[in-house]
C-alpha cells in the first residue's frame, strides 16, 4: 500500500473540484463518480490529463450538461 501526501494546495484544489461537482451533478451523481474513481484503482490526478486533454473548463461543463440532460431523471 502506497501513502499519498495531500498538501495544502492540493487539498484545496480537490475541495474546490467537490463544490463543482455537488453543483453541477447533485451528491448523488458526486458520490457516483467518487465511488469508480476509488473502485477502478485509478488515480484522477494521472488520468485527468488523458481525461480532459485539449479542453477547457467551460468545455467539460458543456458536456457534464449535456451528459444530464440524456440521462433518465431518477
Amino acid at each position: 500500500m502506497t501513502t499519498k501526501i495531500i498538501t495544502h494546495k492540493s487539498s484545496s484544489i480537490l475541495a474546490e473540484a467537490m463544490d463543482v461537482l455537488l453543483e453541477h451533478l447533485g451528491p448523488q451523481k458526486t458520490a457516483e463518480l467518487w465511488q469508480v474513481m476509488s473502485a477502478s484503482g485509478g488515480d484522477y490526478l494521472k488520468i485527468r490529463k488523458q481525461l480532459f486533454a485539449g479542453k477547457d473548463v467551460h468545455t467539460i461543463f458543456m458536456e457534464a450538461k449535456r451528459f444530464n440532460r440524456k440521462q433518465p431523471h431518477d
